[in-house]
């Protein structure tokens, strides 16, 4: 990956608040240029569990001795974390963890799971890879994990299910762990995390995604504003509620809470990952954006990994890493989390799917998520404003052995490039097989790592695994690529 010159998670919203709390006393012990830390002073991370040992935080290593942890909303217990003893968490759980550093060391004091979602399934589409929950629609790729004996082609409607994951806009939600729950309907209690609209304090209703919100003032606890006419519109809330009507997907609220307080304190070294959910326009290197309510700022000297600063627009799921300075979070580096990248000219387009010059094999299919990008003050709504031979950019997620749903797809200018990124299905020197294209690196001269170093083709190889996330490089002659680089990717 070469330095560039150029995240809506719902553990940013909801995870601040503890995290700079638990942190930090406001006077770090860490320097913080651009972003950095380094000798020591407080730690913290939001994301996904991606491993254990100690506990794994979107690839940050977390020692436990000692820490406290909370699962569904229970009292918090003294546990250390290894590989025979995993406290209740399960790799995909969306988790809150505060702590400190020291040097290369992270350790946890604290560690809170929370999901987003729970309640019955109301349909599910297994074309699209999606389902509906309480009117939200939850999107599942090839990164989602799923509790013991659970996939998505055993679930049903009327399943009881909890969803890990981060919103990634209004009532859609991408999945990072789907369990099981025994019962049905909403007989515990439901719970959905979201964005108000729609308030109507006359009628004491709002809407999350497609979910009507019934509430009475005995609700209203936990810091909500006194109700007035539209007032809780833009507020981040968590909702729990034991009446659900599925036929007009409307709960009846039991409790109603803002879940985006508490940011105003220093945190040395926080790294939060999600969705962006505003960006402005880069100035060089530099790009104020947020991801859920975390405001964000790159510098000269920020890092980009799996992606350029023009492409940090709504929608992109990403991680930032830095200090936080009582208002934003500073970046030392930004990484982009959409697996799959592609790049090259159109081939083929028809109603809901296209394929790409160079890259024989893959489909790339959109729908209603799908986000749609221009340059040059054209505008484009969906395929039919796209034409054979436009050169794009695709990112999104693997659907199959060779196919992919586009969560973004944007119109660039004319060029003979042609991206392929994704994970390793297949490797032996001197070729690799992603997304089922045989890619042939014997041209290939330029090899790098996930630091951005040079790497020798026998130590690239020695890397590569199946699953290892990998971007090759090349140019189309004609029909045929010629492929010149090839990194790894985290």
């Amino acid at each position: 990956m070469r330095q560039s010159s150029v995240l809506f998670t719902l553990l940013g919203v909801v995870g601040l608040a503890g995290l700079m709390t638990a942190c930090s006393d406001g006077s770090p012990s860490a320097s913080a240029s651009a972003g950095g830390a380094s000798g020591s002073g407080s730690a913290s991370a939001s994301g996904t569990v991606t491993g254990f040992g100690s506990i794994i935080v979107n690839g940050k290593r977390f020692e436990t001795e000692a820490a406290s942890v909370s699962i569904d909303d229970q009292p918090s217990s003294q546990c250390a974390v290894s590989p025979t003893n995993r406290c209740g968490l399960q790799e995909g759980m969306t988790v809150k963890v505060s702590g400190s550093f020291n040097g290369s060391t992270n350790r946890a004091a604290n560690i809170v799971q929370e999901d987003t979602l729970e309640g019955p399934i109301t349909s599910v589409d297994f074309t699209n890879s999606q389902f509906a929950v309480l009117g939200q629609m939850v999107l599942v790729d090839d990164t989602t994990k799923f509790d013991s004996g659970v996939s998505l082609n055993n679930l049903l409607p009327g399943q009881l299910v909890e969803v890990s994951g981060f919103v990634k806009s209004d009532g859609v939600i991408a999945a990072s762990l789907i369990e099981r729950k025994p019962g049905t309907g909403c007989s515990a209690i439901c719970e959905v995390k979201g964005t108000v609209r729609n308030h109507n304090a006359g009628l004491a209703t709002f809407q999350i995604g497609g979910l009507t919100v019934i509430y009475d003032n005995a609700t209203l606890i936990n810091d909500m504003p006194v109700p007035t006419g539209s007032n809780w519109n833009g507020i981040f809330v968590e909702v729990k509620g034991t009446g659900f009507d599925a036929t007009t997907t409307t709960l009846t609220a039991t409790k109603v809470e803002p879940e985006n307080e508490g940011i105003g304190n220093v945190v040395d070294k926080f790294e939060v990952e999600g969705f962006v959910t505003q960006a402005g326009t880069p100035n060089g290197n530099i790009i104020d954006f947020t991801i859920g309510t975390t405001p964000v700022r790159t510098t000269a000297n920020t890092e980009f990994r799996g992606g350029t600063v023009d492409e940090i627009v709504v929608g992109a799921k990403m991680s930032a890493e830095g200090r936080f300075d009582g208002t934003t979070l500073i970046a030392r580096h930004v990484k982009f989390h959409e697996s799959v990248r592609l790049e090259g000219d159109i081939e083929t387009i028809g109603t809901n799917s296209l394929t790409l010059k160079g890259l024989p094999g893959i489909t790339v299919t959109v729908n209603s998520q799908t986000e749609f990008k221009a340059n040059g003050g054209v505008t484009i709504n969906n395929l039919s404003d796209l034409a054979i031979n436009n050169h794009i950019r695709v990112r999104g997620r693997v659907s199959g052995t060779n196919s992919v749903i586009a969560t973004r797809i944007q119109l660039r200018s004319s060029d003979n490039d042609v991206d392929l990124q994704g994970p390793v299905q297949a490797a032996s020197d001197p070729t690799l097989t992603i997304l089922g294209v045989t890619v042939d690196t014997t041209g290939v001269t330029q090899f790098e790592g996930v630091d951005d170093g040079p790497m020798s083709r026998a130590a690239f190889f020695a890397a590569v695994q199946v699953g290892t996330l990998v971007k090759v490089k090349g140019t189309l002659n004609g029909i045929v690529v010629t492929w010149d680089e090839a990194e790894l990717e985290d």
